[in-house]
């Protein structure tokens, strides 16, 4: 089945004004599987108020088409934004083994292992984002050595290569979940073990390269970009419907900027074109301000030394800075964390978060959020909350 086709964006709105001046909340922007959204601005060389009102459009297309589906667009934020009260799991397969008797379809054949796996519908509707692939990154020694830190073997394994090693990685998972999944998936003899890759970890820093989005479970629907309206999810031939899920088209150009998973690991440098393209689709007068110089109000840094924010700022360090240190120190974060959750609020703030890891003991990460406002006025990006 496939989500309605709505008209182009320029043709579905009664007006501008009508879109641009409610609340909205977009969990997340990336450019993470694909360089759609940069080569149409490109190509079609937008300004940064014509980018912004394809992505306002955009959206509210996708969200017509998803409920359509029965499927309200904020249910999908615990599936989109990662939470480290949550588990995101790795499977990890040697594609080598699978591939002895599948000729080759070492994906097909391990599939059934770990979809039997995925959580089954309780209470409400559960989400997951799906990535799969294999390690494309790095020597044999370095994915040995990145594994063997974090994965918890099922079977003795050597890397002969990085492509040898093919993952599956589910998010949002309970302890119980993720139990459930990896005991699935050790039923496969090509199965070589788990990773939790809540936390940072070097191996998640691979996944992070190398995974493309396989899908987006809903309930038992599996969400899968297609390339063309009416196309056919599935390609790969998972064996999905068997096991009880249904797989439902959404177009990619919607699909892969807002429903697509971004492994939220530590890229410096590597985030940015994401972070450009998020704030655009904030604001057009926040585009290019992914490395921002935030300040706070004296009120704010008094409110973080001795409010509930406290405990947060002592974990990551930085309890004892002054205002002005603390500023400096939180716009080198940003910078180098992964925006979620851009929204207009009703009383017209524009507000958005970063996710940032920060070494709180010897080679163990935290991830914090850090709550920011932009003010289009002046262009200046205010701290709200550090969690």
């Amino acid at each position: 089945m496939a989500a309605g086709s709505p008209p182009p964006w320029d043709e579905l709105l009664t007006g501008w004004d009508e879109l641009l001046a409610g609340p909205f909340n977009i969990h997340l922007v990336t450019t993470h599987n694909s360089v759609l959204l940069a080569a149409m601005r490109d190509t079609l060389n937008l300004t940064d108020r014509e980018f912004h009102h394809m992505m306002r459009a955009d959206h509210f297309r996708l969200t017509r088409n998803l409920d359509e589906l029965g499927i309200t667009y904020s249910s999908l934020a615990k599936a989109l934004v990662p939470d480290h009260r949550r588990r995101e799991i790795a499977l990890l397969f040697d594609s080598a083994v699978a591939s002895l008797g599948s000729n080759g379809f070492y994906g097909i054949d391990v599939a059934e292992a770990w979809i039997a796996g995925l959580p089954r519908p309780r209470k409400g509707v559960p989400v997951n984002s799906i990535l799969r692939g294999d390690i494309l990154h790095d020597s044999a020694d370095e994915v040995q050595a990145a594994m063997d830190k974090s994965v918890v073997y099922q079977q003795p394994f050597s890397v002969i290569h990085p492509s040898q090693v093919y993952c599956v990685y589910v998010t949002n998972l309970s302890k119980e979940q993720a139990d459930t999944l990896t005991a699935s998936a050790a039923g496969h003899p090509a199965y070589v073990g788990h990773a939790d890759c809540t936390d940072r970890s070097a191996l998640k820093e691979l996944l992070g390269l190398s995974l493309v989005n396989s899908g987006l479970r809903v309930g038992d629907m599996i969400l899968e970009g297609v390339a063309e309206e009416g196309g056919t999810p599935n390609g790969a031939g998972l064996p999905f419907e068997v096991l009880g899920f249904t797989p439902t088209a959404v177009i990619d150009s919607l699909f892969l900027p807002f429903l697509g998973y971004r492994i939220n690991s530590h890229l410096t440098g590597q985030n940015s074109e994401d972070n450009c393209l998020a704030l655009a689709t904030l604001n057009p007068d926040a585009a290019y301000l992914e490395s921002p110089d935030i300040w706070m109000t004296p009120g704010r840094y008094g409110y973080l030394q001795d409010g509930k924010h406290r405990d947060s700022v002592e974990q990551a360090g930085l309890l004892h800075l002054n205002q002005p240190a603390l500023e400096v120190a939180v716009s080198k974060l940003v910078a180098q964390g992964h925006l979620y959750n851009l929204r207009l609020d009703a009383y017209g703030n524009l507000l958005y978060t970063a996710l940032v890891d920060v070494e709180v003991e010897d080679g163990q990460y935290r991830t914090f959020t850090i709550g920011l406002r932009f003010n289009p006025e002046d262009k200046r990006v205010e701290l709200t909350t550090f969690f």
